[in-house]
């Protein structure tokens, strides 16, 4: 009878040592790499979902922000997108995004269609045709901001203030990986502002030639501009990426990207981007 104790006890210890081994392996298998890769992978391969987006600019610290914006986003098919884009104020006066997804907005929210083609966003010209480089709102889809941030040298942790069945990553690009992304993604929309104005120049030949030249006088000189600046900048962005422990799905994400750069009279100018983006309706 004593030996079947002892049996059963080292039964019991054997048992607990394995479970206790199984939530160690487990632990080393939820690494935020691994988490927020599994998220990245997870949220491109929806069929359908919405996000809502709120940005502003905030210059020196502590200051209130300005050039505060909302958008909306809707994947449909898996590999197409629709935003709609507007100041808070008119998202405000037509209560929140309740007018938005009736799209009652009209003339006062930007639209703009999207398609995945190859791993990136495209926009939509006229007639339904992906033009690579084209739109405004691109920089500000959070999906493909993941996707990207997913290809940069950065590091990852955990965080220790997540809410009961949630994971929080951080992830931070390194300094010049982020001034490069961010480089790329400016220079960009400038480049789309410059075929605006050649498409204008087209239409309107010879009608307003003083007013061309004036636009792409103002064109170079701020891209000019714009490039220097961000050659003496400091580029540090921070990403926090809320994901469901059982989906592995992310819910929310937050950024903040902030340019440093000092200016001729030796004072230090500080601009940062924040922005805030709920994932929803994931089918």
């Amino acid at each position: 009878m004593h030996w079947r104790k002892q049996w059963v006890m080292m039964v019991c210890i054997f048992l607990v040592m394995g479970l206790l081994s199984g939530c160690a392996l487990m632990e080393r298998q939820n690494t935020p790499e691994q988490i927020f890769k599994r998220a990245v992978a997870g949220i491109a391969g929806k069929e359908m979902l919405t996000f809502n987006g709120r940005t502003g600019v905030r210059v020196g610290n502590g200051l209130p922000m300005y050039k505060q914006f909302k958008y909306r986003g809707i994947v449909r098919n898996h590999d197409e997108l629709v935003m709609d884009w507007g100041s808070t104020e008119v998202f405000r006066k037509r209560g929140d995004y309740a007018a938005l997804k009736k799209g009652k907005f009209g003339q006062e929210v930007t639209h703009a269609r999207f398609v995945r083609q190859h791993g990136k966003w495209n926009a939509l010209a006229s007639g339904y045709n992906a033009v690579a480089g084209e739109g405004m709102l691109d920089r500000f889809n959070p999906i493909q901001e993941l996707e990207d941030l997913n290809t940069l040298n950065k590091t990852i942790r955990m965080e220790a203030s997540a809410a009961r069945g949630t994971w929080v990553v951080r992830i931070e690009p390194e300094p010049t990986s982020a001034k490069l992304w961010l480089k790329e993604r400016l220079m960009k929309e400038m480049r789309t502002i410059n075929d605006q104005i050649v498409i204008l120049d087209t239409k309107h030949k010879g009608s307003n030639q003083e007013v061309q030249q004036k636009l792409n006088q103002v064109w170079v000189q701020s891209y000019e501009e714009l490039n220097r600046q961000l050659e003496h900048s400091v580029v540090q962005a921070v990403y926090h990426l809320t994901i469901d422990r059982q989906t592995g799905l992310p819910l929310k994400l937050s950024s903040d990207c902030r340019i440093s750069r000092q200016e001729a009279n030796e004072e230090m100018h500080e601009e940062a981007l924040i922005t805030r983006v709920a994932f929803e309706d994931y089918k």
